[in-house]
């Protein structure tokens, strides 16, 4: 909460001040004496990468604040200030390209369709993108921290054989050498789609938990829900840029902008649509705690093992220092999946054969 109030007072400053304007005058500036195409591109680079850096530098006190001062409190390793740097920057390296594509979707809308509705073009091409993102980034993340081969011959025939008999064709199961902690994904699409699995869970956990908890990544896949999650991201994003285009719209003069497709209002137009984005989070998070239920259920049926699956969510929940029964505000805001308790829970309906 501190990371995101902090950057998005940055954003406000930036956006609600002469500071935007003043950004882009000075990524004009930076491009001019170049053919007009590469100085419109020249200035539009520069000035999202101006934005995001101000951004992440808005965050990294509270960044900081979380990886030494909290890690210490709960007993982890404490991360060395470079280490902390070097995160941060990767994050950063992150956001780069992800903010030049929605700003770029963004200002090619507003200046090739114009008009009010640039945004219901937007919206959709935006969610695409997100989905992409949510499917390329952990590959593209696991080719920077390197993978290799499972070294478990056994449990990768059973994993192979598992997804053959959901239909979910896989290419590669690996190993993901990060050290983040247990994590499994997969990811891709067609002939790039694999399993990975992160060092400390393929090292250290038993067969039977890393097949439950791959079975419930695959039950995503079977079940589809990266594009129910896609429709709802699309209705979301079109109501945060329509209201984007009202707002904007109605206070150019005072933002020293001439409209959505004016490359100084890219701020204001993220800071309205973020806090619509961010105002969504209860029915997001819903959304998302219906399909972990469903996975979950998924993977019980299709292993049957449902104490590996106690065993799973238990290690999972210590190494995330997840609360077994949050309040209902924190469920809302920050959970994603059903809580500890309730997905114990099902396990142990499962057991009694109620499911």
């Amino acid at each position: 909460m501190a990371a995101m109030a902090s950057a998005a007072s940055m954003l406000i400053l930036i956006a609600c001040t002469p500071l935007s304007a003043g950004l882009s005058d000075f990524a004009r500036g930076f491009a001019e004496g170049l053919p007009a195409p590469i100085a419109r591109l020249v200035a539009f680079v520069g000035f999202v990468v101006l934005v995001v850096l101000l951004w992440e530098l808005a965050s990294l006190p509270a960044v900081i604040y979380l990886a030494i001062r909290v890690d210490r409190a709960y007993g982890r390793s404490v991360p060395s200030f470079e280490t902390v740097l070097a995160g941060q920057a990767q994050a950063t390296a992150i956001a780069v390209p992800a903010a030049l594509i929605a700003g770029g979707t963004v200002l090619a809308a507003a200046n090739l369709i114009g008009g009010w509705w640039w945004w219901t073009v937007a919206g959709p091409l935006l969610a695409i993108a997100l989905a992409g993102a949510l499917r390329l980034t952990p590959l593209a993340l696991a080719l920077v921290a390197g993978i290799g081969p499972l070294k478990r011959p056994d449990l990768q025939a059973r994993l192979a054989e598992m997804a053959r008999r959901v239909r979910v064709p896989v290419t590669r199961i690996d190993e993901w050498m990060i050290q983040t902690g247990p994590m499994a994904l997969v990811t891709g699409a067609g002939p790039t789609r694999r399993v990975l699995l992160s060092s400390e869970m393929a090292r250290n956990w038993t067969d039977d938990e890393i097949l439950v908890v791959v079975a419930h990544e695959l039950g995503h896949d079977v079940h589809g829900d990266l594009w129910r999650s896609l429709a709802l991201d699309a209705v979301i994003l079109w109501t945060g840029l329509l209201a984007a285009d009202i707002v904007v719209s109605h206070v150019a003069g005072m933002l020293r902008v001439t409209g959505p497709a004016d490359l100084a209002a890219l701020p204001a137009i993220a800071l309205v649509a973020g806090a619509i984005w961010a105002a969504a989070t209860p029915l997001r998070h819903a959304q998302s705690r219906r399909h972990e239920r469903r996975a979950d259920a998924f993977a019980l049926g299709l292993t049957g093992a449902v104490d590996a699956f106690d065993s799973a969510i238990r290690r999972l929940s210590i190494s995330s220092l997840a609360e077994e029964r949050p309040s209902l505000l924190t469920l809302w805001l920050y959970h994603r999946h059903p809580s500890v308790g309730e997905r114990l829970a099902l396990a142990d309906s499962y057991r009694a054969g109620k499911l």
